[in-house]
């Protein structure tokens, strides 16, 4: 598959964004801004940038807390302003100062998060379904963690999923790491697409690091469920550089010291998926020095004003709490 230059450029650029916007985040948390607790996603940022270039405004896409949706939401079109102001829990907030945790757009297809690891698999089996029924060739897709794939919700959706031949792609980052645990000591296999086959779910192991891979494979897996062929299970082989949640130690429960080695970090860190599509584009030609130095500048520049505009934004007027809570 050959990527135009627009689309490479813009692939790149927004996994800048992501880390950089993530960046902010961390430094807002140590800062005392934000009334929230954060889970970085940097060295993650290629398969959600992927995926939310690839999907349609009116197709619907769930993520789950890694970044708290930040490498899914902001492809698909939620700006960082409104990011960061919920994090801050403004009124300009995705969910206008009330959720703080929970980013969520359904004007671009965003409706938000489960509240527990794997709950959102059940959610995107029934909005599959209603894409299914309206016949518009909306898709849904679930980006969800390793660690989900051990949970119930993750099979009964599977099992509905690929009985009812919904248009829906399932998503597995696979960063080895369920929270503190290696996923060696949870599962049998090392590949997880392998749960597809009991399914009778076509299935695909990917380089999470790779984005222009990424994307190739997800080409074919939104054509399969727009045709109204059924499901596909993509695996993204990832790895998060940082703790699974900020302000802790790098917990790991089975490596000596309990907590994960640096050197295996910096190994993967070998493979920064932007560092690793910077040096594409620059062997191609796309970009020149001058033109990433640029992009970076722009990209931290957009965070600075985002941090201005969330800690300028005014509080949630309480009286509206119920707004947060029901629906008319």
């Amino acid at each position: 598959m050959e990527l135009s230059k627009e689309l490479l450029i813009d692939l790149y650029t927004t996994m800048v964004r992501i880390r950089r916007c993530d960046e902010k985040v961390i430094e807002c948390l140590f800062a005392g801004k934000l009334i929230t607790f954060y889970h970085s996603c940097q060295g993650q940022e290629a398969p959600g940038t992927a995926l939310g270039r690839s999907l349609r405004k009116d197709d619907y896409l769930y993520y789950n807390h890694r970044g708290h949706g930040l490498p899914k939401v902001l492809p698909k079109g939620m700006s960082p302003k409104t990011f960061i102001a919920e994090h801050y829990g403004r009124a300009t907030g995705a969910a206008k100062g009330y959720a703080g945790f929970h980013n969520c757009d359904i004007e671009i297809g965003i409706p938000g998060m489960g509240g527990m690891v794997g709950g959102e698999a059940t959610l995107a089996a029934g909005t599959a379904l209603a894409c299914k029924l309206r016949g518009k060739g909306q898709v849904t897709a679930n980006m969800f963690g390793d660690g989900a794939t051990g949970r119930g919700p993750f099979h009964e959706a599977m099992l509905m999923s690929a009985t009812w031949k919904l248009p829906l792609i399932w998503c597995v980052e696979n960063n080895r790491y369920q929270q503190w645990t290696c996923i060696s000591l949870t599962h049998p296999k090392e590949d997880l697409a392998d749960f597809a086959h009991g399914y009778g779910i076509p299935s695909a192991v990917v380089d999470g690091q790779d984005v222009i891979a990424c994307y190739e494979a997800l080409q074919p897996a939104i054509e399969r469920a727009r045709a109204g062929k059924g499901p596909t299970l993509l695996e993204f082989k990832t790895y998060r550089f940082r703790p699974h949640v900020e302000g802790f130690p790098d917990f790991s429960v089975q490596c000596e010291g309990g907590c994960r080695p640096e050197f295996e970090v910096e190994e993967w860190k070998k493979r920064d998926p932007i560092k690793l599509m910077e040096a594409t584009l620059l062997e191609k030609g796309v970009l020149t020095e001058a033109d990433i130095e640029r992009i970076h500048r722009e990209a931290t520049e957009e965070m600075e004003e985002a941090d201005r505009f969330s800690a300028d934004s005014p509080w949630p007027d309480p009286k509206g709490l119920d707004q947060a809570l029901y629906a008319d």
